[in-house]
């Protein structure tokens, strides 16, 4: 009787194992969800092996795999009561772990945008407001031992009642300005901005439209129901390379997601009752928990016979490159701010914003945890000139200008962990765009 119990043991582990294989590699494609590899992969094999047990006439393989159903059954069962129990009572396991808190520790820009705006897109918390000093908070947040922006001073970083870096008394404008996270720049006054910068060189008004981890579908509808005023004929779409294509390919996604079944991304940290949920959250980001304190520089800026410790991240791709879908979504995105802008009745620009690798490039000495240390300087920004030219947008690129002020010894980017431009960096780039839009 033992034997026959131990078979069907093997045989119900091998249908649960596979099953549940199958469950997580489908997640893993149709979710982007790759730390699901390695669990799919060690159940289907698990399922392999039990499949082969049940299908031998006893043995130790067979006694020893029906021991391993067992235990997994008795877990399952106790974390399954555990689970119940957890969503009865009603346990918020976001607040226990201190989810909101943690969060809530950062400067407004160095957290997610959670304002629902139009389809699928965020902007600020209307009229919210922060005061502290951002860079060195986030240093002290991310536990790092870097010594760096201590001459930070402390600032009030405040939104509107849009959700953008703009006074609630700005009625009329002259120029847009849509953009990620360089054009928001939430650790830096107003008027040091680069859209500041532009504005005061130009004597014109320009209105700031930066939010960060946004893409072109999503700065194009800031553009429509936000950037539209009596005085407005320009309109310019800051362009960063480092992940403009990534969010441009995500962006797309959830809206064709939300119009095929109306669910939309929500950005909020939600009660989180499940048990199970929790702990596989914990294992999923594992890997950028932080135990001890540690340095983020990965390389070393070459600076009038000195160097300066600095992060490195972001590495694009050359034109050639691109995934398909990246190439499709910066395609589609183009095409729609070129329309908008026409539909207004403001002549469309592009800035091309280059990241610090690109701008160091041939300046910087490789350290360790230095990312992606073959990356070369390509053709990215030709390629967006082109689809630029395509459309009739007017293409400003800013890389030649930052360049020649790294090759002078100026760093034009925050130094460590933030890889966004400095106050020298926002400068050059107002400057540059400034000449670049002024009319004749």
């Amino acid at each position: 009787m033992k034997p026959s119990f131990d078979r069907l043991l093997c045989f119900i582990g091998a249908l649960g194992c596979i099953a549940v294989a199958v469950l997580l590699r489908w997640r893993m494609m149709t979710h982007d969800a790759p730390h699901w590899a390695i669990p799919s992969i060690v159940l289907a094999v698990v399922g392999g092996i039990a499949l082969v047990a049940g299908l031998l006439k006893g043995g130790s393989l067979q006694r020893a795999i029906a021991a391993l159903m067992k235990l997994a059954l008795t877990t399952g069962i106790t974390f399954g009561v555990a689970e119940g129990a957890c969503r009865v009572i009603g346990i918020d396991f976001n607040e226990v772990l201190g989810a909101r808190k943690a969060n809530e520790a950062f400067p407004i820009y160095f957290r997610l945008p959670t304002h629902p705006s139009g389809e699928v897109y965020f902007t600020r918390d209307p009229g919210s407001s922060w005061t502290g000093k951002p860079l060195q908070t986030l240093l002290k947040n991310h536990r790092s031992t870097d010594v760096a922006y201590t001459d930070e001073a402390e600032l009030t970083i405040r939104y509107s009642r849009e959700g953008f870096r703009n006074p609630d008394d700005l009625n009329d404008w002259d120029i847009a300005i849509v953009g990620d996270s360089f054009t928001e720049s939430g650790y830096l006054p107003e008027k040091t901005l680069f859209t500041g910068i532009t504005a005061e060189k130009l004597g014109k008004r320009v209105k700031n439209l930066g939010i960060t981890d946004s893409g072109t579908f999503a700065q194009t509808h800031y553009l429509e129901a936000y950037g539209q005023a009596p005085s407005c004929k320009t309109a310019v779409l800051a362009f960063f390379e480092g992940n403009d294509l990534e969010d441009n390919e995500t962006e797309l996604r959830e809206r064709d997601l939300f119009r095929a079944t109306g669910e939309k991304p929500d950005r909020s940290i939600p009660r989180q009752p499940s048990l199970l949920k929790t702990i596989a959250n914990l294992v999923r980001d594992f890997k950028k928990i932080r135990l001890s304190d540690r340095s983020y520089a990965n390389a070393c800026f070459k600076s009038g016979g000195k160097e300066i410790p600095v992060t490195v991240a972001d590495a694009p791709p050359a034109g050639a490159e691109m995934s398909m879908e990246q190439s499709k979504a910066l395609a589609l995105g183009l095409d729609e701010y070129a329309a908008a802008c026409a539909k207004t009745g403001m002549k469309a620009h592009l800035l091309y914003i280059p990241c610090k690798r690109r701008v160091m490039h041939g300046h910087l000495r490789h350290g360790n945890d230095y990312p992606q240390p073959g990356w070369q300087m390509n053709d990215l920004p030709e390629h967006l000139q082109a689809e630029c030219a395509k459309r009739g947008i007017t293409f400003i690129n800013a890389t030649p200008a930052l360049s020649s002020a790294a090759a002078l010894g100026k760093p034009c980017f925050n130094t460590l962990y933030d890889t966004h431009l400095d106050a020298t960096g926002h400068q050059i780039v107002g400057e540059m765009l400034a000449r670049a839009i002024a009319v004749p």
